[in-house]
């Protein structure tokens, strides 16, 4: 039951607070500013879908654990809003879409951070060191920006991050270094970008990833070599994109006879007689007028070290609190008959197999841009803390808040 009514002693006006943890609920009450009157030992503080425009210093006390200010009207958050929050994991700021910019500091010092939402805030660019010092960030949602460029190691630091969310921005490029660091990434999805050219190293730390997504963009080619350091992918979509598959797409066919898990069709664009037609159908003979050096086999990288096939899966984080994060739909193909994050990852093999059976080796999903997935049994999930609705009361899940990863620890076979 509540600790106060709205308007009394120790809660402030138009908000529910509840105890145990200490949770103010205010969203959706049309508020400008923050509330005055939370309680300096608030842990939950919820104050989305209102139409607050600043956050500044001394407006939260740094007892908070979570703090979901989604969809309000927020232009400028001051650096030191956040100082000394060492007990903060979840921090919500996604659709405040008249941010557009974020100091370096802003997030300095928040040593628990686990997951964080700056999906749809305008942001156009994320300036150096942004992220330094998460190293217990999990979940990053960057979806529905206008960001056209990653800085070399923007996200070096976080290396424990599993779920990494880029879809929906301008980003024409990868680089070597643009995910350097992220060696338990387990889902990358730039899908939906302008990506024309991604260095044949961009991918090499993500050993672990299981999940990638490059639909959607402006690529027409892919080396093999920079997928062949992904021991562990599982789910590959290229649809979408022009491919060329010519002589420099070799390399690409190649890895794609040699990868097992589900893939896209890779429709050709050019040149003219093979318009139309799936990369991976394609035959030797369709290269016979190449040379060796497109192949993948002249390439150091061109097969799985047992290294990597074997990438380690032992590692299992806390997770986060809630389920959100402004998915769109095809993620929720991917995902809704999943509970999702880390735990053992999903459709886990023992190591040696790169995650699936032969006889579904390098299966062509029928579905366009998505693998529909159906877990013999659904996996028992356990949450850090509950979650709340807009009146503060438990519920399983808010529909409200977008997604479909859900942030628990799970045990999910597959077939």
């Amino acid at each position: 039951s509540p600790l106060s009514v709205p308007g009394a002693l120790g809660c402030p006006t138009d908000c529910v607070c509840y105890p145990s943890p200490m949770t103010v609920s205010c969203q959706a009450h049309n508020f400008v500013t923050i509330p005055e009157g939370i309680p300096e030992d608030s842990e939950r503080i919820f104050l989305q879908n209102n139409q607050i425009t600043l956050l500044l210093r001394g407006h939260f006390s740094p007892s908070m654990v979570t703090l979901w200010i989604y969809s309000n009207n927020i232009t400028f958050i001051d650096p030191n809003t956040f100082d000394g929050f060492v007990n903060l994991e979840e921090l919500d700021l996604g659709d405040n879409r008249y941010l557009r910019a974020l100091a370096a500091d802003t997030f300095q010092g928040l040593v628990k951070l686990h997951a964080l939402y700056l999906y749809k805030c305008g942001l156009s660019s994320l300036p150096s060191g942004i992220f330094g010092g998460l190293h217990n960030l999990q979940y990053l949602y960057l979806q529905d920006n206008h960001i056209e460029f990653l800085q070399d190691d923007i996200f070096v630091d976080l290396v424990n991050l599993s779920h990494l969310f880029l879809h929906g921005n301008k980003l024409w490029s990868l680089h070597q270094n643009t995910f350097r660091g992220l060696i338990n990434l387990d889902r990358l999805l730039i899908h939906q970008n302008q990506l024309q050219w991604i260095h044949r190293r961009a991918f090499h730390d993500l050993r672990r990833l299981t999940t990638l997504f490059l639909f959607n963009n402006s690529l027409s080619e892919l080396q093999g070599d920079c997928l062949a350091h992904l021991g562990a992918l599982e789910f590959l979509r290229l649809n979408g994109n022009p491919w060329s598959c010519d002589c420099k797409a070799r390399s690409l066919w190649e890895w794609l006879h040699r990868f097992r898990g589900s893939s896209s069709s890779v429709i050709c664009e050019f040149p003219e007689q093979m318009h139309g037609k799936d990369l991976k159908v394609l035959r030797a003979e369709d290269f016979r007028n190449c040379s060796g050096s497109e192949s993948l086999h002249q390439m150091k990288t061109h097969t799985f070290s047992t290294a990597d096939r074997g990438a380690s899966k032992s590692h299992h984080p806390h997770h986060s609190s809630k389920e959100k994060g402004k998915e769109r739909g095809a993620e929720n193909s991917l995902h809704s008959n999943q509970p999702g994050p880390p735990g053992s990852r999903p459709g886990y093999r023992k190591p040696g197999k790169n995650c699936t059976s032969h006889k579904s080796r390098n299966r062509t999903s029928n579905f366009g841009a998505m693998p529909t997935l159906s877990p013999k049994r659904k996996g028992k999930c356990t949450r850090r803390t509950p979650i709340h609705n807009r009146d503060g009361n438990q519920l399983v899940g808010d529909n409200n808040r977008t997604n479909g990863l859900y942030p628990c620890s799970c045990e999910i076979p597959f077939v």
